[in-house]
C-alpha cells in the first residue's frame, strides 16, 4: 500500500511534510514498549523489510522517534490523536522519520492495515 494512500485512508495528520516521498509500506509493527520493537523487529533478517514498514505507537516521546532510527524504518504512526511536542518533530526531521498521527486505536488502526494487506511483523519470523 502506498504511504499516500495509508495518510488518506486514516486520515493522518504529517508533522514532517518536508520528508514526505512515495514509497510502499508492505509491513506493520505495533508497539509502546520499544524495547520489545527492538527484539522482535531486529530478528528480521532482511532489510528490505524494514524498509517497507510502518512502526505504529502510542508513545509519542523521541524513544519511539530514535527506535525507529536505530532500526532503518522511516515512518512512525501516532494513533488515538497523540499529538507529539515540537522536539519530538524536530528530532524526527532530523532522523528522516515521517512522523504522523491518526485519531484511530492502535487495536482498530493494525486491523485496518491488515485488511487492506499489509502484513504483520512477528518474532524471528524467517523471510
Amino acid at each position: 500500500m502506498k504511504l499516500t494512500e495509508i495518510i488518506r485512508k486514516y486520515n493522518c495528520k504529517v508533522y514532517t511534510p518536508t520528508l514526505l516521498k512515495e514509497k510502499e509500506i508492505n509491513y506493520g509493527f505495533c508497539s509502546d514498549l520499544m524495547s520489545d520493537a527492538l527484539m522482535i523487529m531486529n530478528s528480521v533478517d532482511n532489510p528490505k523489510i524494514l524498509e517497507e514498514t510502518i512502526l505504529i505507537t502510542g508513545l509519542m516521546t523521541n524513544q519511539s522517534v530514535r527506535t525507529a532510527e536505530m532500526l532503518d524504518v522511516d515512518v512512525v504512526l501516532l494513533v488515538r490523536g497523540k499529538i507529539p511536542s515540537l522536539k519530538v518533530v524536530d528530532l524526527a526531521i532530523d532522523s528522516k522519520v515521517i512522523l504522523m498521527s491518526t485519531e484511530h486505536t492502535m487495536f482498530n488502526t493494525s486491523g485496518m492495515m491488515y485488511q487492506d494487506g499489509i502484513k504483520g511483523i512477528t518474532y524471528n519470523q524467517q523471510w
